[in-house]
């Protein structure tokens, strides 16, 4: 009976290993360029370009969706990277109804940020000002690993045999 519920455990860890499908879409621009291409089903790559001289400021705005609660890495690059003067990166949702958090940048940036599942969030960079560059931001889901689901069955194992040792003596 002990092995047919840590083998129903260990189904239930495993089932919980998909990771979310994230979705992103192109949702304004203004003096820019933006493309949207899905890579996979957990990740989404955007790419685009701003400014033609320093004194041009430009914006570009993304939708962001999920299936499932998922904590994702979005990454903003910039080709070439010294082009860029200042930029602002914000990420907001629909439920807040205004930005949950913004930086202030002046190239390549990474964060990381916990997306709820059917909640609509927006990824924007704005106030950008650059000489004429080329841009890409990526969102993909964190990967949860592997060995995580190997090390759970192990510890309910231990767990079983100290029992075992205890009833035993």
């Amino acid at each position: 009976m002990k092995k047919v519920m840590l083998l129903v455990v260990g189904i239930l860890f495993a089932g919980s290993a998909s990771s979310a499908s994230l979705t992103l879409s192109e949702d304004g621009v203004s003096g820019a360029s933006q493309d949207v291409s899905e890579f996979n089903n957990n990740g989404a790559l955007a790419t685009g370009g701003g400014g033609t001289d320093g004194s041009e400021t430009w914006a570009s705005a993304f939708g962001l969706t999920t299936t499932e609660d998922t904590m994702a890495n979005v990454l903003w690059t910039f080709n070439p990277e010294a082009n860029l003067q200042s930029a602002t990166v914000g990420i907001g949702s629909d439920s807040v109804d205004d930005y949950i958090q913004t930086w202030n940048i002046t190239g390549n940036f990474l964060f990381s940020f916990l997306f709820e599942a059917d909640e609509y969030y927006w990824v924007d960079i704005f106030n950008a000002e650059s000489n004429g560059l080329e841009y890409d931001v990526s969102v993909s889901a964190v990967p949860v690993p592997a060995a995580l689901f190997l090390f759970a069955p192990a510890l309910l194992g231990f767990f079983g045999l100290r029992r075992k040792a205890a009833v035993a003596a």
